[in-house]
């Protein structure tokens, strides 16, 4: 009798320790990630959406030059930056540009013997590339998974939304038929705890098969 008192006690209190990290697990997934509170991220990503549709235009998706400049990201590495597509339409419309305001400041910190980098080569253009820089800086996404089932842990949420093969590029169009679409786009937005901020869209019920990545805001 006294053995089997001594077992169950034994796996009473591995089922409470197991509770117990299940619960720590739940709440370190909740803590807030980002180091900038939503007001924050909102004022900087509303300041920077029209100056990038002024610098090169609505042809060319601005998701990541949006979000790198909201994050504080810029690029490095072999990363491509507005830079890598400078030419006809993108050129004039960026030697148009204004200033960005609080944004990366062209130059080299003195002594650093790096050559000069202009703005256009502070900014990120693909969207792709901005993720593991975003995973490095600010560790790994709140919530990730297929966007369709994590989307209920996403809601009433506010931060920053990263979304894979959401959208149908030119080339995605140009490769598709009737029966068979591409959807190899993504795309960075705020998140308000309902809608996608820049496209206007409610999360709920969505049929999303992509990948969804998720970085809470304080």
């Amino acid at each position: 009798m006294l053995l089997r008192r001594q077992l169950v006690s034994v796996r009473q209190l591995d089922e409470r320790a197991g509770a117990y990290h299940r619960d720590q697990h739940f709440r370190s997934r909740r803590l807030p990630m980002l180091p900038f509170t939503y007001d924050t991220l909102q004022d900087r990503f509303a300041k920077v959406r029209p100056w990038a549709k002024n610098a090169i235009g609505d042809a060319t998706n601005r998701c990541a030059i949006c979000m790198g400049y909201t994050l504080q990201i810029t690029p490095s590495g072999d990363d491509a930056t507005i830079k890598t597509i400078m030419s006809g339409a993108v050129a004039t419309s960026f030697g148009r540009a204004t200033d960005l305001a609080g944004g990366p400041q062209p130059g080299v910190l003195p002594g650093s013997g790096g050559p000069l980098r202009g703005l256009s080569k502070l900014l990120f253009i693909r969207a792709s590339e901005l993720l593991p820089r975003v995973r490095r800086v600010y560790g790994d996404p709140d919530i990730e998974g297929v966007c369709k089932d994590v989307t209920p842990e996403v809601l009433g949420r506010r931060g920053v939304l990263y979304l894979e093969n959401c959208y149908q590029t030119t080339g995605d169009k140009t490769f598709s038929f009737l029966f068979f679409q591409w959807t190899n786009g993504d795309h960075w937005d705020l998140f308000d705890g309902t809608n996608v901020v820049a496209q206007e869209q409610r999360l709920a019920g969505n049929t999303h098969s992509g990948q969804l990545y998720f970085w809470q805001a304080r």
